[in-house]
């Protein structure tokens, strides 16, 4: 297929419309005026035919080279239209004051003094700048002039030469205003997927299927034909739902490393990011996460085709339990082949009436379809030629939902752009033909996004603001609120097209690009776009001419030496991205500055620099600068020149103290994101004053908080914080002469709010402010007063206040739009509000009341139906509320599915009826609650450090799932009646009772239980004989029950489906069962710190699918049984301190054996036999084991021969691996 062609047609249509605006703005010379209407005409001229230019090129390449013509000069005139806004903006930014000192009282006479003795030379200094500024101002409007003119001249000659091509003149696409919003999601919208059910079975089947060739499962097909979408449909199918202990998704793209996939993986699992970027750190994470679990790992999009990686990859996969399996998706069959040696399931196209199905549900609204019969055989013949490729119907279908006419219909059907190819090729041809069909400004906006890598997750704001800023989105006189609107609308468009898929659906929306779709921005980017992707590889710019280049972004361990010389020849650079976390050097800094001057974004986010070069004030046309996540301390005076500048985003700066104060002669500025940079104090001298702020999310007002009143554009998240300060808050006057403040923020479009009297910490509070200064309760009654918040708010939370009263505005409707609420540390507030009547409300978590005594009828508002819309409630830290009373109605807390009461020591009754929907309640630390009601669909319930009578209360749980009693130090036994009829109960667990002597006699009617763990009863000494009718008990955990010298004998015998066996601490322990050798599902045995232990059972040769085997601590146990060398399924072995063990049985058997660890055990003297034998050993670990150190060190011991095949070998304090080669290549790249 024909490679990036050009697309000029929005450039033109941004820059027409920036000409527009200039030739009727005020300040434009007459002379100047004139040229560039001038320069209007012709361009207006171009733009008539230059969508014919573009679809024509494809075959003639002199059309291709008269539009690089053209885009060259109106890339220029853009620069030149540039400079000359920014000038005016120079002028009144160099003649604008800004104070030195905070804005707070002061001796007038001194003051006066003071300020005449420093403001003398400052003042100098002023007017030497703005008469330097003008004598560059009459120069540089000379050589404007002269630009000016030079491009009149070039887009004549491209005028001239356009007559020869007998260009057509096409009506360019118009948006219709009556096109439906769809709302979308993250997730697989099953309603949107047609024809997959087969597939879907298929795959399920073989995952639960037990044989090793399923371990990995490729699906293989083209791109947009829909393996993501099978993966995930398969991933949530309910059928899975319990047969993997872990599920994992990670997605692969071209550049993959096993470093890349561990890392991955760990951030899955444990669902934070993974710092350690040591292989060997990560490794043993991984084991650490996988060992002995079931997982189902999700492979998505894999390219490369790396036998190396994989094999390193495999054999670290290997750790978990049997049944666990690899879904893979790709493209290629190469790469599937490489992965597995079982079939891939080959995905194909749709049938026709499912590919016409998923077309009509992207071009039509529900039924619409009917209105327009002329357009549905069209429709059929486009589909026709989609191949059943899923995301080119939907693309296609949504690219048509806006158009009602028959003819643009046709024009779609009838491009020539269909025959171009074949095979994935023509499925890009189809989607090319969907991006020529897109409006104009909708057409650059989706080609920027080409600079970012395959998969990567974008932030939708941080997108549309880029856009703005290198001018892709344009609007009637550059309004900076509707440049925002309209950037959203275009966002939402290509969404609505399926050119982005959403990631997350939180306020802050990440999206990605799906591969196909991708495929298809690197196709039409040109090259005005350069991705590097690793720094290291100056070649990826070799060759290539980069004055053309107008985009570029440097991805990964990026350090300044390392950035290619080359890329500084791209000196029309007006977009700039790192994505990287390497140092920026002082001289790097001065070199972008200098080589880029025309730079409008620059990106260092999550980049390690420490300080910003004070030449960064030299990009009078930057518009957005990314510093966020950086370990920035102070920014320089000098970001106060940036006239342009409309975004600042500074969040997660959390070395930041403070902000320079020149920043506020940023009259542009729309975004100034301070968000979680928590050692920020406080805010320049009149931060008011930017009263462009649309983005401001932490205010710190001082004594005055009035002058919010004049940020009246503030909108999304707010948290104001040290309220507490605020004590000069009454400077408006009223009618009747009455000073009165606010409110300030009913009119700002807030969807979250935070007010915090100190900074979310008593604590803190306290040491920011001295008792003079502190606010009394009085004044924080009348200042929350005036801070009531718009009605769209949806999230409010309330920290530290000091009144004894929350305020009116709280039952009223204007927080009816409230979802979540949040009132912690309001310690002086005597009753809580009125909020049973927010129709909304989702989220309520109350602490740290420590004046409310009661919490009564009042709650619920007296609405008939309180809290209607709840669903998880908290009440934490209440150390006089006494009682909790029913709310006035039967229908209290309809759908409340997680309650939690913690910490309310004198708490005795709570409400007898309502709480029809609870799924999850946790009473915690309140010990004189002694009776609760009845939950008829409870299924988690969690009693700790409660009385024991409330036990017995906890009776006729026919729904629960998993039972946790912990911390009940006087509970001597556990009531019959509490697992009377918990049938459907799946795990239990009962700790921190150290005078509960044993469980419940009827603990064996509860056959359904799958989890059994048992912790520091110090006087627990039996089970019930009732164990052993456990039947479906998977995991047995016993720790630290000294008491405790057996289990039941024979309790393990029809334990058929026992997994896991865990024996921790327990001293008195002096066997295992006899019967043991009959749990033939038990995976994994463990055995810890069990002083008294002699011998474990003979028969264990009988446990045929045991794969961890962990002896731990047991000086006693002088041997293992001879059944241990006959596990063939055993892969972990890990024998330590245990002393008077003479030897270890022989090994030659244990075929599957991954991992062998001895430490401590000094009378070992030599290796089991047969360890030479053993294929499969990856890990050896020997310490603390003298002899056989000495035996073991590496091309002198008696064994060495017997282990020097094992990769992985730490033998004493020392490592040895057996390719050392491949791991410091692995710590280097780290």
């Amino acid at each position: 297929m024909e490679v990036a062609s050009l697309i000029v047609s929005p450039l033109l249509q941004v820059i027409y419309e920036k000409l527009a605006s200039y030739v009727n703005g005020v300040e434009t010379p007459k002379v100047q005026k004139k040229n560039i209407k001038k320069l209007q005409d012709k361009l207006f001229i171009i733009q008539a035919v230059i969508q014919d230019a573009e679809e024509r090129q494809l075959k003639d390449n002199r059309v291709q080279i008269w539009l690089s013509k053209l885009r060259d000069a109106a890339y220029d005139a853009d620069d030149l239209l540039d400079e000359i806004t920014t000038q005016p903006l120079l002028r009144r930014s160099l003649k604008q004051r800004v104070p030195s000192e905070s804005w707070k009282w002061k001796d007038p006479v001194k003051d006066q003094l003071r300020r005449i003795q420093s403001s003398i030379s400052k003042e100098t200094r002023r007017q030497v700048r703005i008469t330097s500024f003008a004598i560059q101002s009459i120069l540089s409007s000379f050589e404007m002039r002269r630009k000016l003119t030079d491009i009149i001249e070039r887009l004549d000659d491209i005028a001239r030469e356009m007559s020869a091509f007998s260009f057509k003149d096409v009506v360019a696409y118009k948006r219709s205003d009556t096109r439906e919003k769809r709302v979308t999601g993250p997730d697989v919208d099953e309603s949107q997927v047609h024809g997959r059910a087969e597939d879907v079975k298929k795959i399920v089947d073989l995952l639960l299927s037990s044989g090793a060739d399923t371990w990995v499962i490729p699906i293989v097909g083209i791109g947009g034909i829909g393996k993501t979408t099978l993966a995930q449909l398969v991933y949530n199918d309910p059928r899975l739902d319990g047969h993997f202990d872990k599920k994992i998704w990670v997605s692969l793209y071209d550049s993959f490393s096993t470093k890349r996939l561990l890392t991955e993986i760990l951030e899955c699992l444990t669902e934070h990011k993974c710092e350690s970027s040591q292989m060997g750190v990560l490794q043993s994470k991984l084991r650490g996460s996988l060992y002995g679990k079931r997982y189902l790992l999700v492979m998505d999009d894999m390219w490369a085709d790396d036998q190396e990686e994989w094999d390193k990859v495999r054999s670290l996969l290997r750790c978990g339990a049997e049944g666990s399996k690899i879904m893979v998706t790709t493209r290629t069959e190469r790469v599937a082949s490489i992965m597995s040696n079982a079939p891939s399931h080959l995905l194909e196209g749709l049938a026709k009436d499912d590919c016409w199905t998923l077309f009509k549900q992207q071009a039509f609204a529900y039924g619409e379809e009917n209105d327009f019969p002329n357009l549905l055989p069209i429709g059929l013949r486009i589909i026709d030629k989609c191949q059943g490729v899923p995301l080119a119907a939907k693309v296609l279908g949504g690219l048509l939902r806006s158009k009602r006419e028959e003819d643009e219909w046709l024009r779609l059907q009838e491009s020539d752009l269909w025959s171009l190819d074949t095979g994935e090729n023509r499925i890009l041809s189809v989607l090319r033909l969907s991006f020529n069909h897109l409006p104009s400004n909708l057409k650059r906006c989706f080609a920027y996004c080409a600079i970012y890598p395959r998969n990567y997750h974008l932030n939708k704001e941080k997108l549309i603001q880029q856009w703005i800023a290198v001018g892709l989105v344009q609007s009637a006189g550059d309004n900076l609120h509707m440049l925002e609107q309209m950037g959203n609308e275009c966002f939402n468009d290509l969404l609505d097209m399926s050119f982005f898929q959403l990631t997350s659906s939180s306020d802050a929306v990440e999206f990605k690009i799906p591969s196909l779709i991708y495929d298809l921005a690197k196709l039409i980017a040109g090259k005005e776009f350069l991705t590097i992707e690793n720094s290291d590889q100056p070649q990826v710019v070799t060759g290539r001419n980069l004055a053309e280049t107008r985009y570029a972004l440097v991805e990964n361990n990026f350090r300044s030496s390392l950035l290619p010389k080359a890329l500084f020849k791209a000196h029309k650079l007006c977009s700039l991205n790192f994505l990287s976390s390497g140092d920026i050097s002082m001289e790097a800094q001065r070199n972008i500055v200098q080589c880029f001057r025309h730079l409008k974004i620059l990106n260092l986010s999550g980049s390690g620099i420490e300080r910003l070069h004070r030449s960064i004030g030299d990009l009078i046309y930057l518009r957005y600068l990314d510093l966020s996540n950086t370990p920035l301390q102070t920014l320089p005076e000098t970001i106060g020149h940036l006239c342009n500048l409309r975004t600042l985003d500074l969040s997660g700066c959390t070395n930041l103290l403070e902000l320079p104060g020149e920043i506020v002669k940023l009259v542009n500025l729309m975004h100034l994101n301070v968000k979680d940079c928590t050692r920020l104090a406080s805010l320049p001298a009149f931060w008011w004053s930017m009263v462009s702020l649309r983005t401001l999310p932490i205010v710190i007002p001082g004594k005055n908080i009035a002058m919010l009143d004049c940020l009246k554009d503030l909108q999304g998240e707010l948290k104001i914080k040290y309220l507490v300060n605020c004590t000069d808050f009454a400077l408006k006057v009223g009618p009747d002469g009455i000073k009165y403040a606010g409110p300030f923020l009913k009119h700002l479009q807030l969807h979250t709010l935070d007010l915090f009297w100190g900074d979310g910490g008593e604590d803190k509070l306290n040491r920011n402010t001295s008792r003079q200064t502190r606010q009394p309760g009085h004044d924080s009654q009348r200042l929350i007063r005036e801070l009531c918040p718009s009605p769209n708010i949806r999230r409010l939370s309330i920290n530290g206040y000091l009144g004894r009263q929350l305020p009116g505005w709280m039952k009223s409707d204007a927080i009816h739009n409230l979802t979540v609420l949040e009132l912690i540390n309001c310690k002086s507030v005597e009753t809580l509000p009125m909020l049973g009547q927010l129709p909304v409300l989702k989220c309520l978590n109350i602490q740290g009341m420590d004046n409310v005594v009661k919490i009564d009828n009042e709650f619920s508002g007296g609405a008939m139906w309180p809290f209607p819309s709840l669903n998880e409630l908290t009440l934490q830290d209440f150390p006089e509320l006494r009682t909790w009373e029913d709310m006035g109605s039967t229908e209290a807390f309809p759908c409340l599915k997680k309650l939690s009461i913690m910490n309310c020591p004198l708490l005795k009754t709570m409400p007898s009826f309502g709480f029809p929907c609870l799924k999850r309640l946790s009473v915690m630390k309140c010990p004189l609650l002694k009776t609760m009601p009845s939950f008829p669909t409870l299924q988690h319930l969690m009693l700790q450090d409660c009385d024991p009578l409330l036990l017995r209360s906890a009776a006729d749980l026919r729904t629960l799932l998993t039972l946790v009693i912990d911390s009940f130090c006087e509970l001597d036994f556990i009531p019959k009646v509490l697992l009377e009829n918990c049938l459907f109960l799946v795990s239990l667990t009962v700790i921190s009772c150290p005078k509960l002597p044993t469980l419940p006699a009827n603990l064996g009617r509860v056959t359904a239980l799958r989890s059994l763990k048992i912790g520091w009863c110090e006087m627990l000494d039996s089970l019930p004989h009732g164990l052993a009718n456990l039947i479906s008990l998977e995991n047995l955990e016993i720790i630290e029950c000294p008491s405790l010298i057996a289990l039941p004998e024979q309790s393990l015998e029809r334990l058929s489906s026992l997994r896991s066996l865990s024996i921790e601490n327990c001293n008195g322990f002096t066997s295992l069962p006899r019967g043991m050798q009959h749990a033939t599902a038990l995976e994994r045995l463990t055995v810890m710190y069990c002083s008294n232990l002699a011998s474990l059972p003979d028969g264990l040769q009988n446990l045929l699918v045991l794969k961890s085997l962990t002896i731990l601590s047991c000086p006693d146990l002088a041997s293992l049984p001879d059944g241990v060398q006959h596990m063939k399924m055993l892969q972990n072995l890990e024998i330590r301190i245990c002393p008077k063990l003479m030897a270890l049985p022989k090994v030659k058997d244990l075929i599957s054996l991954r991992s062998l660890a001895i430490s401590d055990c000094q009378n070992i003297k030599s290796l089991p036999e047969g360890i030479e034998q053993l294929s499969e050993l990856q890990h050896l670990s020997i310490q603390d084991c003298p002899e056989l150190e000495k035996r073991c060190k590496e091309g002198k011991g008696e064994d060495w021969l017997k282990i020097s095949h094992i990769p992985y070998k730490h033998i004493g304090a020392i490592s040895v691996l057996q390719n050392r080669q491949d791991t410091a290549a692995s710590s280097s790249s780290s």
